[in-house]
């Protein structure tokens, strides 16, 4: 039998929260797919448009053409959603940081499908954040479609 990596990405991050695990989502710079396609064609470009992505992602994950991306990983709960900085270790995930802690009626997600992707918007209106990331979903085997059906997509 096989792994059930969403059960395990669930267990990793239950140590780091107050309330019971109910989905948890890793996610990328919104755009990092087509970053990646055009490094192949031209690094110089690739970093540009890093750049802008990076930004749109807020500081919650990191893209770039030499590094390996930093995911975020946004962990929902019935009563709050987290954002933490994790990278795989091995066939495991590691919590690097915590990077943010709201109300979950205090957040708003937005979902739109893209050819590999799903492109999820994040904003909070108490501080008027906004944040600009992707979960991979083409030949993911369903991963992340607890995480989406959680959040409303």
């Amino acid at each position: 039998m096989g792994r059930d990596w969403v059960q395990q990405l669930k267990d990793t991050f239950q140590p780091h929260v107050t309330e019971p695990v109910t989905a948890v989502g890793l996610l990328q710079p919104a755009g990092t797919m087509g970053s990646f396609g055009l490094a192949k064609l031209s690094p110089l470009a690739a970093m540009v448009k890093n750049k802008g992505v990076n930004e749109k992602a807020g500081g919650l994950a990191k893209t770039g053409v030499f590094t390996n991306t930093k995911l975020a990983a946004i962990v929902l709960t019935a009563g709050k959603v987290y954002a933490f900085r994790t990278k795989q270790k091995g066939y495991n995930w590691k919590v690097e940081e915590q990077l943010g802690e709201w109300d979950r009626k205090d957040v708003k997600f937005s979902v739109e499908q893209k050819k590999i992707t799903s492109q999820v918007s994040i904003d909070v209106s108490s501080t008027g954040d906004h944040y600009e990331l992707e979960a991979m979903t083409a030949g993911s085997k369903g991963f992340h479609d607890d995480f989406l059906a959680a959040i409303g997509a």
